[in-house]
C-alpha cells in the first residue's frame, strides 16, 4: 500500500499591498495543492511550515519584517481575510503550527518580478535542535567538567 502524502509545497503569488486580497491568493494556492495531492488535515494535526519569501530589491526588501508576512501566511492558512473565516481553509487554528522555519530574500534575476517565493506545510515531526545539547534536553546549565579550585 503507497504511503500518504501530507506535505504541501506551493508556489506563492508575489507580496501585494492588500493584504486581504494576498492572503486570499495564497490560501487559493494551497487549497489546490492540497486537493490535487489528496491532502486533508483535521484539528489534530500539528505542523511545521517553512517559507521562503522572495520581495523586490531595495525598499521593499528592506521595510518588510518576517514576523508580518508571516502573520500573513498563518492567515491565509486559517481563511482569515479581516471578517469571518472563509469555508475552505487549510488548517484551523495556526496553534497547530509548533514550528516555522522563515526567510526573505531579493527576487532571484531568473525568477519574474511578480515570484513570490516558495511555502511548505507538513506534518510536524519533533526533531533535536542546534541549541538542544541532548535529546529532550532543554536548556539545562552544562556540567563543570573539572573542579573549581
Amino acid at each position: 500500500m503507497a504511503k500518504t502524502r501530507r506535505t504541501i509545497t506551493v508556489l506563492p503569488p508575489g507580496y501585494e499591498r492588500n493584504r486581504y486580497r494576498w492572503r486570499r491568493k495564497i490560501l487559493a494556492n494551497i487549497v489546490r495543492a492540497a486537493k490535487k495531492a489528496g491532502v486533508k488535515y483535521d484539528d489534530s494535526h500539528t505542523f511545521e511550515v517553512v517559507v521562503l519569501l522572495y520581495l523586490k530589491k531595495g525598499k521593499r526588501h528592506e521595510i518588510h519584517d518576517v514576523d508580518n508576512r508571516l502573520k500573513d501566511i498563518l492567515d491565509a492558512l486559517q481563511g482569515r481575510f479581516g471578517g469571518p473565516h472563509s469555508k475552505h481553509r487549510l488548517i484551523e487554528n495556526d496553534r497547530q503550527v509548533c514550528r516555522v522555519i522563515i526567510e526573505k530574500q531579493v527576487i532571484p534575476k531568473s525568477l519574474s518580478d511578480d515570484a513570490g517565493g516558495r511555502l511548505l506545510v507538513r506534518p510536524y515531526e519533533r526533531r533535536r535542535w542546534p541549541l538542544q545539547r541532548s535529546k529532550g534536553d532543554q536548556f539545562r546549565k552544562p556540567r563543570r567538567k573539572y573542579a573549581v579550585a
